[in-house]
C-alpha cells in the first residue's frame, strides 16, 4: 500500500534536502512537496514538486506589529487553497513534514484531518537572552522588543495540531516554551559526509589575474549573508590583525550583500559597503577575496582549501556551512555562542573565541594557521564530530525512519 507523503516548505528543500529524496526513492512512497520556489529553480529528483505565489500585505490598516502575521496568515491561506486543490486532484498525504516558520501549516489540519503531522520547529523568537539583545552594538527598538513574540503565534497555533514536533539541536529545542520543548525530538537533519569529505582541491580563482593554489594559507568565512547575526562585523574588524598576524594569508568571504536576518544598516547601504569603509585603508583589499554565493560543489572545494575556517553567529540557527565545513576537514575557529558549542569542544574539534573580540579572533586563526600538528588534529576531530551525530545515512535517516514507522503506527 502506497504512502503519501507531503512536505511543506517555503524555501524547499531546505532541511528537508536529504530526507525527501530518501524517501521519494521508496516504491511504496509517493511524494509531493509545495513550497514558494518557481518550479524551474530546482531538480527534485523523485519529489514532484508544487510551487506557489504569496506577496506581502500591503493593508494600510493594519496595526504595524501584526504585518509579519499578517502576511503568515496570507501564505497560509494560498497554501490552504493549494492543498484544496492537490486534494482535489486525488493526492491525500498520510504525513506531513512542515516547517512551521512561516505560516503554511496554520490550516494544513482542516484540509487533512487524518494526516499524521511532523512539524519542524527551528526557533522560538524571545525579547530577552535572545539574538534580538546579544549585540548592544544593533540593539533592536524597545517597541519591536515588547511584540516579538507575536511572530511566534502561527507556530504556536501548528504545534498544538502536530502529532511529532523536531528540532536540529538541544539548544534550539530549548528556546520554546516548556509545554513545546517537552514534546521536541532532536533530529537533525542531517549531511551527506559522501560529498562534505576531505579531497584533493582545486586551485581557487580570486579574480582575472590572482589564483589560490593547494597549499596557500587561506582564511574563510561563510554565511548566507554578509550580515552581524553571522559576525560579520567582527570578521571584518578582525582582517588587519589578522594580515599582522598572517601576511601572505589569503582572505576568502563567501555571502550575499542582501540581508537575511535581522536590520539592514541605514541609507539603503548593506553591511559589506558599512564595514569595507570602516576598516578602509587599514587592510590589503589585493588579499581579501568577495566571492558571493557559491554552488555547493564550490563550497565543497572552498573548504578543502581553507586553511583556517570562521564561523561566528549570535545565538541562533545553526548553520549547515558549519557542519559541511568540518565534514570536509576544515580546522574551524567558531563564536563560543549557542548552538556552536552544542557542536565544537574547545581545543577538540575546533576552537572557540569570543563572539565581539576580532583580535582573539585574529590571534586564535594565527595560532591555527602556524601549527600544521594541531590543524591536523582538530580537523580530523571535526570530521568524526559530523560523522558520529550528524550524518544523513548513518544518524539522520534511521532516527526519522523510525519516526515515520512509530508515526504513522500510532
Amino acid at each position: 500500500m502506497t504512502c503519501n507523503v507531503l512536505f511543506l516548505h517555503q524555501n524547499f528543500p531546505g532541511q528537508y534536502k536529504l530526507l525527501s529524496r530518501e524517501i521519494g526513492n521508496y516504491e511504496d512512497f509517493k511524494v509531493v512537496a509545495m513550497g514558494q520556489k518557481p518550479l524551474c529553480d530546482g531538480d527534485f529528483g523523485p519529489v514532484r514538486y508544487e510551487a506557489y505565489t504569496s506577496g506581502p500585505d500591503h493593508a494600510s490598516d493594519l496595526f504595524p506589529p501584526l504585518t509579519f502575521f499578517s502576511e503568515q496568515v496570507r501564505r497560509g491561506d494560498t497554501v490552504r487553497w493549494r492543498l484544496l486543490d492537490l486534494k482535489q486532484r486525488g493526492f491525500s498525504p498520510d504525513l506531513c513534514f512542515v516547517h512551521l516558520g512561516w505560516g503554511e501549516a496554520l490550516f494544513l489540519r482542516e484540509i487533512f484531518p487524518s494526516a499524521k503531522i511532523i512539524s519542524y520547529l527551528e526557533f522560538y523568537y524571545r525579547s530577552h537572552a535572545s539574538d534580538l539583545d546579544f549585540d548592544p552594538e544593533f540593539q533592536a527598538p524597545s517597541v519591536d522588543m515588547h511584540y516579538v513574540s507575536l511572530r511566534n503565534l502561527p507556530t504556536l497555533q501548528a504545534s498544538a495540531v502536530s502529532d511529532v514536533l523536531v528540532s536540529p539541536t538541544r539548544w534550539q529545542a530549548q528556546t520554546f516554551p516548556a509545554p513545546l520543548s517537552g514534546r521536541i525530538k532532536i533530529i537533525h537533519e542531517g549531511i551527506d559526509t559522501a560529498v562534505a569529505t576531505p579531497g584533493v582541491a582545486q586551485p581557487l580563482r580570486v579574480s582575472p589575474r590572482g589564483v589560490v593554489q593547494p597549499g596557500q594559507t587561506l582564511i574563510t568565512y561563510v554565511s548566507r549573508s554578509m550580515e552581524p547575526y553571522r559576525g560579520f562585523h567582527t570578521f571584518m574588524r578582525a582582517l588587519p590583525h589578522i594580515q599582522r598576524l598572517l601576511p601572505h594569508a589569503h582572505i576568502a568571504i563567501v555571502g550575499k550583500e542582501m540581508t537575511s536576518y535581522g536590520r539592514n544598516p541605514s541609507q539603503g547601504r548593506t553591511w559589506k559597503q558599512v564595514m569595507v569603509e570602516e576598516v578602509g585603508p587599514k587592510v590589503d583589499w589585493e588579499r581579501v577575496h568577495f566571492l558571493g554565493t557559491l554552488p555547493y560543489p564550490a563550497l565543497i572545494n572552498l573548504f578543502r582549501l581553507s586553511t583556517v575556517h570562521v564561523y561566528l553567529t549570535y545565538p541562533f540557527v545553526l548553520s549547515w556551512s558549519l557542519l559541511d565545513a568540518m565534514a570536509s576537514g576544515c580546522a574551524v575557529v567558531g563564536s563560543a555562542t549557542a548552538p556552536v558549542m552544542d557542536v565544537i569542544q574547545d581545543g577538540e574539534n575546533g576552537i572557540l573565541t569570543d563572539f565581539f573580540d576580532g583580535r582573539e579572533l585574529a590571534d586564535n586563526i594565527a595560532r591555527v594557521a602556524g601549527d600544521q600538528g594541531l590543524r591536523d588534529r582538530i580537523s580530523a576531530s571535526a570530521r568524526q564530530t559530523v560523522l558520529d551525530h550528524f550524518d544523513f545515512k548513518a544518524v539522520a535517516w534511521p532516527a526519522y525512519e523510525r519516526l515515520i514507522r512509530e508515526t504513522l503506527a500510532s
